[in-house]
């Protein structure tokens, strides 16, 4: 398999989220592997919950009063295990996440869609990626500690210094703060985002299939980007593109779907209503029930095809990133190989040769007079 650019890996790998997903016509398929890749995307960074610090500014303290000291061991109680809780669940999450990405990366790359076996091959793989993430994920704010403190600093003096007495002083300069301290929160946000795709998209497939150490998957992914910085800044930018674009047709999708489903379900609760209405107290008590029946299906509906509906996408994301790593990375490759000639629209061979024609005997010219 021959390497190939940000833009030609977009055909093939479309061909075969394509092929994986739509031609077996099995929503339960899709369903499964969609799980998957939502769930996946748990395997990020998520362990921030804003639990304790509402649990803290919750209350109300009359002046002059003070809070028996049962009742303070009590709120304290609740909100370390209510903090305890929520860390533990995202730990939870963020293992879940991680695991699901190597069977995302299974599914897609072989085209195999037993869920159960590849989850169970990568039990010890999984603890070597959460580490080379938390490394990461530190190494992140290391570099960027430098440049977020004195960014809050800065946040926190324009705010107090243009309120006083709970008024805004200069509403310009106090906007102008916000935007600066909201601007470069995104940037942060999207130069930790970009390295973590690189991460994601060029590491992992190495410590799938090589189970490489920490030190040799970040040297691998160092190499290549060094060696094509062009390209791989061009496949980011495409990532990123092919990303939204994908988000927006599927929230646009499942809008029109919703809309439609809408109608029948619509239809069905309005005559439950002109038919239990007037038929008193148990009467309006079915009606109800029949409502909230019909509630929960459309809900149903809905989950089952956001889930749908976005694994597609993302499933399509993980083939256009293997795609483009297949022909740099030989081993990876040699298993989209079966695919390609599926998948890719070849560049035709060139034309035999053919010898040119041997010159025949000149065209007779009978003499002149």
């Amino acid at each position: 398999m021959h390497p190939l650019s940000a833009i030609d890996a977009i055909g093939p790998a479309w061909n075969h989220t394509r092929r994986l997903l739509w031609h077996p016509r099995n929503w339960r398929l899709m369903l499964k592997i969609g799980a998957v890749a939502v769930f996946a995307q748990l395997g990020g960074a998520n362990f921030n919950s804003g639990t304790f610090n509402r649990g803290l500014s919750s209350g109300t303290h009359h002046p002059g009063t003070f809070p028996h000291p049962a009742f303070i061991a009590a709120m304290v109680g609740v909100i370390v295990f209510v903090a305890i809780f929520a860390l533990l669940f995202s730990l939870a999450l963020f293992y879940l996440g991680s695991r699901l990405q190597f069977t995302l990366f299974e599914i897609v790359l072989r085209s195999d869609t037993t869920v159960a076996p590849i989850w169970r091959r990568y039990g010890a793989a999984t603890w070597r990626w959460i580490g080379l993430k938390i490394l990461f994920f530190i190494a992140c704010f290391a570099v960027c500690a430098p440049f977020l403190i004195p960014i809050i600093i800065a946040f926190v003096h324009g705010v107090t210094s243009n309120t006083q007495n709970g008024t805004i002083q200069n509403p310009a300069a106090f906007i102008g703060t916000i935007l600066a301290f909201v601007g470069s929160i995104i940037v942060i946000a999207i130069f930790v985002a970009v390295l973590y795709s690189l991460l994601h998209d060029f590491g992992l497939p190495s410590m799938a299939l090589e189970s490489t150490t920490m030190g040799e998957t970040v040297r691998r992914v160092w190499n290549m980007l060094r060696a094509e910085p062009g390209q791989v800044l061009l496949y980011l930018v495409m990532r990123f593109v092919l990303g939204f674009v994908g988000s927006l047709c599927a929230n646009i999708i499942l809008f029109l779907g919703i809309m439609i489903a809408c109608i029948p379900f619509g239809v069905v609760g309005v005559l439950d209503y002109f038919v239990f209405h007037s038929a008193g107290t148990g009467g309006h008590i079915l009606m109800i029930l029949v409502w909230v029946i019909l509630s929960l299906m459309l809900l149903a509906l809905i989950i089952i095809a956001a889930i749908i509906l976005s694994g597609y996408m993302l499933t399509f994301v993980q083939a256009y990133a293997l795609y483009f790593l297949g022909g740099r990375y030989p081993l990876l490759g040699q298993y989209l190989a079966p695919y390609w000639p599926q998948t890719h629209l070849a560049v035709p061979p060139p034309p035999a040769y053919q010898p040119p024609p041997t010159p025949g005997p000149p065209a007779f010219e009978p003499p002149t007079a």
